[in-house]
């Protein structure tokens, strides 16, 4: 009797492992219309070091391309493997608008407070960025290198802002 008990814990945690196997990190089938992607990978550094955290977005300047997304987060050495759609490697060929965003969250006691701070300048995000990269048809990967530099002091960023253009906005404290 022990052994049957032992011998049908051992087939479960059998079919456990193989199903996470098989299932657990398994990617979503590729869409048909995903276009051809092209490995790229960006480095971003502010004031020369590399800075871990930081979202990359790529929005595509073709409308045909506008719903599939590129970007990534960057590592501990600002590296970040460029994946569209947030499970496939590389970006479609074509000409991308190009930010960085890092925001820290806050807590205090009021809201202006616990308003999140913007770690990278405000003209690296995704309404105010102005750099733009082109990805051409290449089966090596690209490595693109971004030099952030300051500009702007480090504000708080209103939850749901859209950061566009300011115009005689005032810096929250």
């Amino acid at each position: 009797m022990v052994k049957s008990i032992n011998s049908l814990r051992a087939l479960v945690a059998l079919a456990i492992v193989a199903a996470c196997a098989f299932g657990c990190n398994r990617l979503p089938d590729r869409p048909e219309d995903l276009p051809e992607l092209y490995p790229l990978e960006i480095v971003a550094t502010f004031g020369g070091k590399p800075v871990e955290g930081v979202t990359v977005s790529m929005t595509s300047l073709d409308p045909a391309l506008k719903k599939w997304r590129s970007g990534g987060q960057t590592d501990a050495e600002g590296r970040v493997v460029i994946r569209t759609g947030m499970y496939f490697d590389g970006a479609p060929e074509g000409e991308f608008k190009l930010s960085f965003q890092k925001l820290q969250e806050r807590v205090g006691d009021t809201l202006e407070d616990m308003q999140p701070l913007s770690l990278i300048p405000l003209k690296y995000s995704p309404a105010r960025s102005e750099l733009t990269v082109e990805v051409k048809p290449n089966r090596k990967k690209t490595e693109l290198v971004f030099e952030l530099d300051g500009g702007e002091e480090i504000v708080a960023v209103p939850k749901g802002a859209t950061l566009g253009p300011r115009k005689g906005s005032r810096r929250i404290r």
